[in-house]
């Protein structure tokens, strides 16, 4: 049967065949077998027209969806809205009558794309639609009808030449726009049924970040989670690691569909909630904030399962894999097929402007002894303080004299900077080696916009299949680019060195 899918107008274009490509595969479907066009401005156009089995299939489909906002099951289509009255008188009564009988009521909404049309412009084309059907016992009921039928006016510019009141506008900026059309060329016109309404409404005002109690500077929007969340096929009983953990924004929000959440990260004092917190007025954070909180303040306890301190570079020797030998360091080649642990690596790695990208030091770097009062020796050690030899003076009592601390005590590793090109090395060599067979890495990597951007860029492991790469636009000069890839079957051979460049989606300011 055929549906038709509604977009968010221009909210984040080029991530949508990234997203329901994986809703897609999230519902055991094939993509090919649901998209009806491959043409290359397909997926830039606000309604899209979709094969799907059933009503349950399509609500499935798009519940979780970040970008589409609902799903209609389309009645009949046409480029004008004359040849669309004519498409209606020829809708089966079989698939009418089970919603405009006498026993159900109904109303008629009529939703359009890049033109407001007028309230008394609407009432003469709902006129028109009711008319041309050959049978109508249903009753109007607007306030709470059993049925809801939808028409959705696809406009170029701003709306429809046909609709006599709107000719007077010029063209706009569709490339393929006829030469003799005016202003309001109507590219299309769907009429069918509502279905369902995705959740992303739902997702964006009870997890947005403003409400959250542990938050950090470059904590990632709950839209953009969710978009990782569905490329990384998060889903009940899977588990997500994040090893740039920060505040936990992106794990949180894959466990919202029943991901268990887990990661990792160099930074002791955010991990514990410790430091300034970066809501204005507050000063420093509240006893309380930590991920494990965050987690709890939305009821998602169950799905949270740890944080860890370390860097990517040192994850290596904590967790094990099996089949993989921990003590090989994590830039050198791994097992060919290892079991993995994760199914999904969610991250935004530090860029190096906002938050300080580093790791823990090879080599340990050389310092003068601190030197303290006798006091908090005791404080760091826990043990109280010896004579010095040769002295008979209690020196416990003497707060004058300044001691070195030893350099043996519990301390945290010295740390060095970490270059972005070794940063994305290690981790693809972490996802080769923890990601299960079929696993996903999401992650984003910052460009230049001036630079050309091409498969060159990217990172690239000879496991690791290159799925996507979004792009966001940040500001004039910078942006930066959602990768995915995902792990290989054993039985799949290696990934060659030439990938598809049609896996490049740059951001288009423009949306035809």
């Amino acid at each position: 049967m055929k549906y038709v899918l509604a977009f968010v107008a221009s909210e984040f274009v080029n991530f949508r065949q990234a997203e329901f490509s994986a809703l897609v595969q999230l519902q055991g479907l094939k993509f090919d077998e649901v998209i009806t066009d491959s043409s290359p401005d397909y997926w830039l156009r606000p309604y899209l027209m979709v094969n799907l089995d059933s009503d349950a299939q399509a609500e499935a489909l798009i519940e979780r969806s970040v970008l589409i906002k609902s799903i209609y099951h389309c009645w009949c289509d046409a480029p004008s809205f004359p040849q669309l009255l004519s498409e209606i008188a020829t809708i089966p009564t079989q698939v009418t009558d089970q919603y405009l009988s006498r026993s159900c009521t109904y109303k008629v909404v009529i939703s359009s794309a890049n033109k407001k049309i007028s309230h008394e412009t609407k009432l003469g084309m709902i006129e028109d639609v009711l008319n041309s059907h050959p049978k109508l016992d249903a009753t109007v009921c607007l306030s709470n009808p059993q049925a809801s039928s939808t028409i959705c006016a696809s406009l170029t510019s701003l709306s429809n030449h046909h609709l006599h009141i709107l000719l007077d506008y010029a063209p706009k900026n569709w490339p393929k726009l006829p030469p003799d059309a005016s202003k309001d060329h109507l590219r299309h016109l769907y009429y069918g049924r509502w279905v369902a309404t995705s959740k992303r409404c739902e997702l964006i005002n009870s997890y947005r970040l403003s409400d959250r109690n542990y938050l950090g500077n470059t904590s990632m929007d709950v839209r953009l989670s969710g978009i990782m969340a569905n490329v990384g096929l998060c889903r009940p009983g899977t588990l997500v690691w994040d090893p740039f953990l920060g505040t936990g924004s992106i794990v949180l929000v894959a466990s919202i569909w029943g991901a268990y959440g887990a990661g990792s990260d160099i930074d002791y004092a955010l991990l514990h909630g410790m430091g300034m917190s970066p809501k204005a007025g507050q000063g420093k954070r509240l006893d309380d904030e930590c991920l494990r909180n965050s987690y709890a303040q939305y009821g998602l306890e169950k799905r949270f399962m740890d944080v860890v301190v370390a860097d990517v570079t040192t994850l290596h020797r904590l967790l094990r894999s099996p089949g993989v030998d921990c003590v090989v360091p994590i830039h050198e080649a791994s097992c060919r097929d290892p079991v993995g642990l994760f199914d999904a690596i969610l991250t935004d790695p530090p860029y190096g402007f906002r938050e300080r990208s580093c790791r823990v030091a090879e080599k340990a770097i050389e310092r003068e002894p601190s030197l303290v009062t006798p006091d908090r020796l005791v404080e760091i050690t826990g043990q109280s303080t010896p004579n010095p030899v040769g002295q008979g003076e209690d020196i416990s009592e003497n707060q004058s004299i300044l001691i070195p601390v030893p350099h043996d005590l519990p301390h945290f590793p010295h740390k060095e900077a970490y270059p972005l090109s070794e940063t994305y090395r290690d981790l693809i060599n972490l996802a080769d080696r923890f990601l299960r067979p079929g696993g996903r890495l999401v992650f984003w990597i910052p460009v230049k916009r001036e630079m050309n951007f091409g498969l060159n860029r990217l990172p690239t492991h000879p496991r690791l299949r290159l799925l996507c790469a979004c792009e966001q636009i940040l500001s004039g000069r910078n942006s930066r680019y959602m990768v995915a890839m995902e792990k290989l079957k054993p039985t799949e051979s290696d990934e060659c060195e030439t990938r598809d460049a049609r896996v490049i989606s740059p951001a288009d300011p423009v949306v035809p």
